[in-house]
């Protein structure tokens, strides 16, 4: 489709990540002029940058340790496994197979992941409470290089149900990544849903967030059309004016401004409900691509 910069998933309102206060790891690749590998990328909100450790050979052993300000209660861990800044690199780079836990009173837990370019989410045997996470590569996939790298690492204190997304339609998988419904709700800046009907400028197609649970919601945190790049964003459709429902049967006509960064959609009364659906019913055109595009809704409570 075209370049990005190149999406698990984003916490429900009450259900936010964990914020880290520190990175740092036992290694990491040299820094090219267009990018560093640091640890800190782990946390960034960006899949397009990666944290490479700097070893000889796959880097077996090698290890990033997270803290956090005070003791938390980690329930869940999600991984963006591999180097997502396109499908080339994430070929090219080692992923990790599994992933040692270390938490802060020297218990464990071992992780297996598979071997997909997708946000994989580990629900821990039992919450525990620590100050800080220390992951460990214990076992990897073999890329083409010998590097291995991760994209973005989240905790979480709750196990409770994480919003998903579906759509009408989707532009198909290209070589910067995919388009799907589910990157709305990623909490990843750098990702985005697409519409895929060639037909239509966008208008006619929808997009549903799926709580999981019932919430009473105030409105939207939205980050309209390809978000992430001043230049992308001009070349994309954008979301002008939507139809928004509810599950409590509730609709209503809202104005989604066009422009680049996060805006607060506020829905005329609050609504209780585990789903909000919007059906796009006016849109702002690109100059290149006939696609509408959103790169992230959050639910606000």
């Amino acid at each position: 489709m075209f370049t990005l910069l190149c999406a698990a998933l984003a916490a429900a309102a009450t259900d936010g990540p964990i914020k880290v206060t520190t990175w740092s790891a036992s290694s990491t690749a040299d820094a090219t002029a267009e990018r560093a590998y640091e640890p800190k990328n782990l946390g960034d909100g960006k899949q397009s940058n990666a944290w490479v450790e700097g070893e000889s050979g796959g880097g077996l052993g090698s290890w990033v340790l997270a803290e956090f300000a005070e003791a938390q209660t980690v329930a869940m861990v999600t991984v963006w496994a591999g180097n997502w800044y396109n499908t080339e690199y994430w070929g090219h780079y080692n992923r990790p197979k599994t992933l040692l836990l270390e938490f802060a009173d020297g218990s464990t837990e071992e992780l297996t992941l598979t071997d997909e370019q997708k946000a994989q989410q580990f629900k821990l045997k039992a919450p525990k409470s620590t100050t800080s996470v220390k992951f460990r590569l214990k076992a990897i996939y073999s890329g083409k290089g010998v590097d291995t790298a991760i994209s973005e690492v989240k905790f979480y204190g709750s196990t409770a149900a994480l919003p998903t997304a579906g759509a009408s339609s989707a532009t198909p998988d290209d070589a910067d990544g995919n388009y799907q419904a589910q990157n709305l709700v990623d909490g990843i800046s750098d990702s985005m849903w697409c519409e895929g009907n060639k037909k239509s400028d966008g208008t006619g197609e929808w997009v549903e967030v799926r709580l999981g649970r019932s919430a009473t919601l105030t409105g939207l945190k939205v980050r309209n059309g390809a978000g992430f790049s001043a230049d992308l964003y001009k070349q994309v459709n954008r979301a002008a004016t939507v139809t928004a429902s509810f599950g409590d049967g509730g609709s209503e006509t809202l104005s989604v401004k066009d422009v680049p960064f996060e805006q607060t959609v506020s829905f005329g009364s609050a609504h209780t409900t585990d789903r909000v659906k919007l059906s796009f019913t006016d849109a702002k055109k690109g100059t290149d691509y006939d696609d509408l595009c959103i790169s992230e809704l959050t639910p606000v409570p």
